[in-house]
């Protein structure tokens, strides 16, 4: 038989059986010969779940300075800058943080000022570049008290130095720097060149990491002077 007509004879053939089923329901004879039985095993129930909303306060990040008041007066400055400031990463997978900071000035006047605050950075490793790392970011503000502007683009390379120093990680750091200040058309520029050395001095065990910095270096900026700089700077973290 030709495929066409295999066709309309199983059609044929699936209408006949339903047909007959029917009348026999509408007889009252029951249910027709081997009936499949269905339970609510056969069934396959599909609910649909809103996605959840995640928040994660490992993305905010809050600070303040001169709140609590010092406690030697004597040698605390007069008229202290009280400041609250918050951040935030709105985006996981961009590193984009947006916040505010509000400051009430301790001199005479003692006005409320804010400020709208941005930053964003992006960093790579490039290992086929004999592990040079490369850093670019950028800050802005914008103050509501002077109406003034602020933008900085800064960049930095860091060529580590495979030096025979056992307990020593040194490496040199460039780090290009440019200020805009829209609101006085001001526009500055450096360059700073560093030597930097990082050396771990607590155990393995310890319970607390202790962290060793030395930078050496000098500024470069347009008509002006090279200025050097020197920093020392220790930092003891808890393992958790």
């Amino acid at each position: 038989m030709p495929f066409p007509f295999r066709k309309i004879a199983i059609v044929l053939a699936l209408i006949l059986d339903l047909t007959s089923v029917a009348q026999a329901l509408e007889d009252g004879g029951g249910a027709p010969p081997n009936p499949r039985v269905w339970s609510l095993d056969n069934v396959a129930a599909w609910r649909v779940r809103a996605p959840a909303t995640i928040y994660s306060l490992s993305r905010t990040q809050t600070w303040a300075n001169g709140l609590v008041p010092s406690r030697l007066p004597a040698f605390a400055p007069s008229g202290v800058d009280r400041t609250v400031g918050a951040k935030m990463q709105p985006f996981q997978d961009w590193n984009f943080l947006i916040g505010t900071e509000l400051t009430r000035s301790g001199g005479e006047g003692r006005f409320l000022s804010s400020k709208a605050i941005w930053e964003s950075f992006w960093s790579q490793d490039l290992e086929e570049l004999w592990g040079f790392r490369v850093g670019l970011s950028t800050t802005g503000s914008v103050d509501n008290a002077q109406a003034d502007y602020l933008q900085s683009f800064s960049g930095t390379l860091n060529v580590p130095l495979n030096l025979p120093l056992n307990a020593w990680s040194m490496e040199l750091r460039f780090s290009p720097n440019m200020n805009v200040d829209v609101s006085q058309g001001a526009l500055s520029s450096n360059l700073m060149s560093e030597l930097v050395g990082r050396t771990v001095l607590s155990p393995q065990d310890a319970a607390f990491r202790s962290t060793l910095n030395i930078s050496v270096g000098y500024s470069l900026a347009p008509d002006t002077r090279p200025t050097a700089a020197a920093r020392l700077e220790l930092t003891i973290e808890p393992k958790f």
